[in-house]
């Protein structure tokens, strides 16, 4: 693993999510400053990306709907709570009718302050699930860059979209020991060319500690038969999301590890990390 890829502790998560921020190749940034997202912006003054201030949150969504189509990358807005949430609605429900990659950050009271109804509480992700592919907020640290590059996930591929992530102060302020994310590339459908097919063949010959990872599609008809003929030639182990279930026949059960994912198992977990 690279580096700059390694866990870390970083003092505050507001620092995780810039690296993150620059590790999906985000250039510049629209938003308004305010008290739940501060220390975001104090961590962009010290990173590559330009910060846009604009005079109503709405703008900033538009103007990132613009980064999206001109570039196919996800434009980024960032607001803090409450009103400064509400107002990037209109924005980022055109993205998504129009098929604009944007990722919206919301700031969010602490997590403890949720049912007090303390000044600016707002349930930002239920307001944003309607006109949104994604949206969710930070539960734990931990989660930051996982969360982000899931929202990037979701605004770039597919058909594109908009896409909203909530961090609540306590999250942005407090320290984090993590790690950045590579961004993931965009998955490529269809057959594989023959190129490629031969390049996963030498990545594997090469791996120290290969493993099969199943998952929703290995358990269609035709990819299931060709999984099986390839675990019976490459006596590699494997394991799988439920989603595959029927996907590894009692053939290859000597070698199979279990599932992972929501209901996983031991077994599996050790093999993947």
């Amino acid at each position: 693993m690279d580096n700059q890829h390694q866990p870390r502790q970083w003092a505050h998560g507001a620092d995780l999510i810039v690296r993150q921020l620059e590790a999906q190749g985000v250039q510049q940034v629209f938003g308004i400053p305010g008290a739940k997202i501060d220390k975001v912006f104090d961590s962009l003054l010290d990173s590559s990306i330009r910060i846009i201030p604009v005079r109503h949150e709405a703008n900033a969504a538009f103007m990132a709907a613009a980064v999206g189509r001109i570039t196919g990358k996800a434009g980024v807005a960032l607001v803090t709570s409450g009103p400064g949430c509400s107002n990037l609605i209109t924005g980022m429900a055109t993205a998504n009718s129009e098929g604009d990659p944007v990722v919206a950050l919301g700031g969010a009271v602490k997590r403890a302050d949720k049912a007090k109804q303390v000044h600016q509480s707002m349930d930002t992700v239920a307001m944003f699930s309607p006109v949104t592919k994604y949206s969710v907020e930070v539960t734990a640290p931990e989660a930051l860059a996982e969360v982000v590059s899931n929202a990037f996930r979701a605004a770039e591929q597919g058909r594109p979209g908009s896409a909203f992530v909530s961090l609540p102060q306590d999250v942005v302020d407090g320290p984090v020991h993590a790690r950045v994310l590579p961004a993931s590339d965009a998955p490529q459908t269809g057959a594989a060319p023959d190129e490629a097919i031969e390049r996963v063949a030498k990545m594997i010959a090469g791996a120290k500690n290969p493993i099969f990872l199943l998952g929703l599609m290995a358990s269609q008809a035709e990819n299931s038969a060709a999984l099986r003929e390839l675990l019976k030639k490459s006596h590699i182990p494997v394991t799988s999301t439920y989603q595959a279930a029927g996907a590894v026949n009692q053939d290859h059960f000597t070698r199979f590890a279990g599932r992972v994912g929501l209901f996983n198992n031991q077994a599996g977990d050790r093999l993947l990390h």
